[in-house]
C-alpha cells in the first residue's frame, strides 16, 4: 500500500475503531492460523474483547498470546470505468479505512477494569442507553463468569484510501460518476475523498 495512504494521526485511528461495528482477530498454534470476528472497544489505547472462560479462543490465546486485529470500514467500489475511458481493467478500486494492530493478548482480572470495559462496550453497542450501567451490583456474578481480554498494542498501522493519488482529471472522473450513481454510500465516498484529497 503507498505511503500516502498511510495515516498516523490518532485521532482519525481512534474514530476508525470506534465507528467498527466489530473486527477480526486473528491467532496462531502450532503454525496454524485461526481467525475469529468479535465485537470490541478500544479504551486506553487498548482492545477489549470477551468470551467464555473455557474454548478454543481461549486455549489458543494461552498457547500463544502474540495476535493481529485488524478492522476494514468499507466505501464505495470504483469500476474501471469511473477512471478511464480506455477500457483497462486495471484502475477498478475500493474505498475504505482499515487498522491494523499487531499486539499481545493478556486476561483482564480486576473487576474494575472489567466493569469499566464491558460497560464501555455497552456504550458502543447500545449508544441510546436504556440499561444500568455495569458497575451495578447486580452484574458483579456475570462480570466474575465473563473472561476479558485486552490487546495491548505492540504496533498500529492505519490505511486510508480516498484518492489521495488521483490525478486532478481522475479525481473529477470519479466525483461525478459517484455522484450519477448516488448512492448513499456514494455520498459518504464523496464527502471522504474531499476530505483526504491533497492531504
Amino acid at each position: 500500500m503507498k505511503k500516502a495512504f498511510t495515516i498516523t494521526d490518532k485521532k482519525i485511528i481512534k474514530n476508525i475503531l470506534d465507528e467498527a461495528e466489530f473486527g477480526t482477530l486473528a491467532l496462531c498454534s502450532d503454525n496454524r492460523p485461526y481467525s475469529l470476528p468479535l465485537n470490541f472497544v478500544e479504551l486506553k489505547d487498548e482492545i477489549y474483547f470477551h468470551g467464555a472462560q473455557k474454548g478454543k479462543k481461549l486455549d489458543l490465546i494461552k498457547q500463544n498470546s502474540y495476535a493481529s486485529f485488524s478492522v476494514v470500514e468499507p466505501y464505495s467500489i470504483l469500476p474501471s470505468y469511473f477512471s478511464t475511458d480506455d477500457g483497462s481493467a486495471c484502475p477498478a478500486t475500493h474505498m475504505f479505512k482499515s487498522v491494523i494492530i499487531d499486539g499481545e493478548i493478556k486476561l483482564v482480572e480486576e473487576y474494575e477494569e472489567k466493569a469499566e470495559a464491558l460497560n464501555e462496550l455497552m456504550k458502543k453497542l447500545q449508544s441510546e442507553g436504556k440499561y444500568i450501567p455495569l458497575h451495578d451490583k447486580m452484574y458483579e456474578k456475570i462480570i466474575n463468569a465473563t473472561a476479558l481480554f485486552k490487546l495491548v498494542s505492540i504496533s498500529t498501522t492505519c490505511k486510508v484510501k480516498f484518492g489521495q493519488n488521483f490525478s486532478k482529471e481522475r479525481y473529477e472522473k470519479v466525483l461525478k460518476y459517484l455522484k450519477q450513481r448516488g448512492t448513499s454510500k456514494d455520498i459518504t465516498t464523496l464527502n471522504m475523498i474531499n476530505e483526504f484529497y491533497n492531504v
